[in-house]
């Protein structure tokens, strides 16, 4: 990732976060490369993208300031738990579905899913919010889970609700979360740059059986997606918690 564009992500994150506020300047791009470490020319371009992404307005004799409208980039962002997430609110809509049956699946998950033959259903999903996207989602499922699923279905139904539908049982399952940068198919499907940053999560639930019924691998971007949880400090469980805090 060319040196100016790190910058410039960095700029944009403190805008976002609101650590620069709207109509507030910004300190001088000789201020700013002695922070980074980069020449003004780095600095000089890193503030164009913000300009050009309507974040800051350049002011001739009085420097750059955030614009009002970075507020509402702000504003596009979705908080919340995972589970506030898979709930779907209605900021949020499906905006690609692909369903492809019998079709090869990566030989891990297909261990995951304790499925002898590595074959199964593959449901690729783009959500947007507010007419951008930020995420993109794989499932898999064993062929037994996956034929009660369909593309026309899919575009107005989540798939767990769907499922539950058809009379699958869904009790409990793991996930693990964690940071990752965007690959080559990744990045075309979240409309973001190669190598940009993303959240990622993976997700195995079980039906009423015990039996691995779905397999999810989801990416969210990391410029509009926060993942946040809540603390319990009461208990002895809280009390363990503080001391891993203090």
């Amino acid at each position: 990732m060319p040196l100016y564009y790190q910058v410039f992500g960095v700029l944009r994150q403190r805008i976002l976060d609101g650590l620069y506020a709207p109509q507030e300047r910004l300190i001088s791009e000789d201020e700013l490369a002695v922070e980074f470490g980069v020449s003004r020319a780095t600095i000089r371009q890193a503030v164009g993208e913000l300009v050009q992404q309507g974040l800051v307005s350049r002011q001739q004799g009085r420097g750059t300031f955030v614009l009002p409208t970075a507020a509402h980039v702000l504003g596009q962002r979705f908080r919340g738990s995972l589970a506030d997430l898979i709930s779907e609110t209605q900021r949020t809509e499906v905006s690609t579905v692909e369903v492809v049956h019998d079709t090869p699946i990566p030989a891990r998950v297909s261990t995951i899913l304790e499925i002898g033959e590595a074959r199964g259903t593959i449901v690729r999903r783009r959500r947007a919010m507010d007419g951008r996207v930020f995420a993109f989602t794989v499932n898999y499922l064993p062929m037994r889970f996956g034929e009660l699923v369909s593309e026309a279905e899919l575009r107005s139904s989540g798939l767990m609700t769907l499922l539950e539908q058809k009379g699958v049982v869904f009790t409990g399952g793991s996930q693990s979360i964690r940071a990752e940068l965007a690959d080559v198919d990744v990045s075309r499907w979240l409309e973001v740059d190669f190598g940009a940053p993303i959240l990622f999560v993976e997700r195995l639930l079980l039906s009423g059986d015990g039996v691995p019924c779905e397999f999810v691998r989801s990416h969210y971007r990391g410029d509009l997606y926060e993942f946040t949880v809540s603390l319990e400090l009461a208990g002895k469980e809280g009390a363990a918690l503080r001391s891993q805090l203090a």
